[in-house]
Parts: structure tokens; sequence; C-alpha cells
């Protein structure tokens, strides 16, 4: 099996370049784009040369990937797909697997240049504007169109890998949930003398969370759905700490519910000082959820229209 160090002294001898990271070996071979990549955990090296007949129905390289799994017994594989021709080298033979790969990357290439194939995209065939991307560990030449939809493809699966449920009805439950607990811990801690602000912020951080755990991805209805589940949640904590506060203060001349208190809001209201207060107060607990919200916000956006983009490889000249 192969190392870095004879990957290495291959690309040096090929005149390719070597990217360590990802293993790879890719540059120009008689004018064809050409990578090398070693997979140790499937003990193989595949080799692949990016070039397109002039005739559509050229079976050439076919032919003569076919001949060449005849001759090399480490040839596993041989297919040209999408403008590709590519050879899987098992390295579990006692072969000079480097050797065998630099003789078929040659074979490969004279045989496309004899035969006017062209250097070209791999997505399309386009042989103008193309560039080098890896794109999902395998190097690629593509085109602005076809890099776009490989990008687009990138970015499915980063969405899909992220947010791998997709329930709503579980989601909304979770949230239902959270607010319940959280609307009893916020009165809770309200009656005991304390300030429930930060309840509602970790209410608010654990609803968002809480659904894209169960949801996956949130949608607009969604955010919508859990911003007036959240501001109603707080409205009605205010309001039931307000008639708490009615019911320590009128209950001393005469015995008034929670729900008497609630119904006597209004009229408690009418007095410009009350009225201060209780929209002050409101506002400060309105406002520790919308600044608790928007890195939530921030998260959810980011997710619509996040990109994931290929890694630029050296690119050669147009």
């Amino acid at each position: 099996m192969s190392n870095g160090k004879n990957l290495t002294a291959l690309a040096v001898k090929l005149g390719m370049r070597y990217y360590e990271e990802q293993n790879l070996l890719f540059g120009r071979l008689s004018g064809y784009e050409c990578a090398v990549r070693e997979q140790p955990e499937k003990k193989m090296i595949m080799l692949h040369v990016i070039a397109r007949p002039a005739a559509q129905e050229d079976m050439g390289m076919e032919r003569l990937l076919e001949q060449l799994q005849q001759e090399y017994p480490a040839v596993m594989a041989a297919v040209y797909e999408n403008f590709t021709a590519s050879v899987r080298l098992s390295t579990a033979t006692d072969e000079d697997l480097l050797q065998q790969a630099e003789t078929l990357l040659r074979r490969i290439t004279d045989f496309a240049k004899k035969e006017d194939y062209r250097p070209c995209c791999s997505g399309c065939g386009k042989t103008k504007d193309v560039r080098r991307f890896l794109f999902d560990g395998d190097a690629r030449m593509l085109c602005p169109a076809c890099r776009a939809r490989a990008e687009a493809d990138l970015t499915d699966q980063w969405q899909k890998k992220k947010f791998p449920h997709h329930s709503a009805f579980k989601g909304f439950i979770v949230v239902l949930v959270i607010l319940l607990i959280g609307a009893t811990t916020w009165i809770g801690v309200y009656t005991s003398g304390h300030s429930a602000v930060l309840v509602g912020v970790a209410m608010t951080v654990l609803s968002f969370l809480g659904y894209q755990y169960m949801a996956g991805r949130m949608k607009k209805g969604s955010v919508i759905g859990v911003l007036l589940g959240l501001l109603a949640t707080v409205f009605l904590c205010h309001n039931l700490c307000v008639a708490f506060e009615l019911v320590i203060a009128i209950g001393q001349q005469q015995e008034i519910t929670i729900t008497g208190a609630l119904m006597f809001i209004p009229s408690f209201l009418k007095d410009p000082t009350n009225r201060e207060v209780y929209f002050l107060q409101l506002g400060l607990s309105v406002l520790a959820v919308v600044l608790a919200a928007a890195p939530m916000l921030w998260f959810v956006h980011y997710s619509w229209h996040h990109k994931e983009r290929l890694e630029s490889l050296e690119e050669p000249t147009a």
C-alpha cells in the first residue's frame, strides 16, 4: 500500500500536485486532468482521467478500459462515466501499484490524445471555463453551472445531516410542554419574590432548540408559531403575576380570587401610574424574550440560506 511519501514522489514524477489532507494527487498529464486518490479503509487506489470524445458515440475509451482490466490483475474495476475514465486498483496485491498507476494513467491519456479527446467539465462535458474542485472527497473539473448544482447538493446534504428529524407535530408538542413548564416556573419564581426574566430567556432558547431537535429545519410558519406562543405565554404570565399582586393588595380588605383579579386588571390600568408600571414590566419581559430569540432566529436564517462551498483546488488557466 502506498503512503504520503510515495504519492508525493509520484506527483513529482507526473508533474501533479499532492494534497496531503485528502491524500490526493491532481494535475495535468498530457493535457488532461488526472486524479489519484488512495482510500486505505477500502484498500484501493482510484485513478481518474477527465476527457470527452469528439464524437458522442465514440466507444474507444470503454474498450481501452476493458482491455486494461484484462491486462492488469490489480485492476478491480474500470469504467467510463460522466466523461471520466476511472480505474480502481486493489492494494491487497503485491504488485508495484504506484508504477502501475503511472502506466495506466499514461496509457489512458496517450489514447485520449491520439483519439482527439478533449479536457472538459466532468459534469456536462463543457470544454471552457472549467476549474478544479474537491466535491465530497473527490476531485472534479466543473464549469460554473455544474459547480452551482454541486454546491446545491452539498447544501442539501448539510441540511439533512444537521436537521435529521421532520415531524412538525412532535416539534409543537415539545414547544407546548416547554411553554407550560416555563409558565409554571415563571409564576413560581415571581410569587417567591424574585425576577422571572431569566425564566423567559430559558423558555425561549429551549423552545427553539426543542422544536429543531424534534422537527428539524424550521419553516416560516413554525417560526411564527413559536414566537406567537412565546409572546402569548409572556403576556399570560405577566397578567397572572399582576393578578397575584392584586389578590395580596385587595385581599386585605375583601376576598378576591385570581380570576376576579384578572377581570379587575382593565379597571386597574385606568390609573396612569398603574398603567405605566404595567407596560414597563411587560415591555421588559418581552424585550428579554426578543433578545433571547435573536440568536435563535439568526441560526434559523443561517439554516435557510447556508451554502456549502466546494473546496477550490489549484485552478488551471482556462
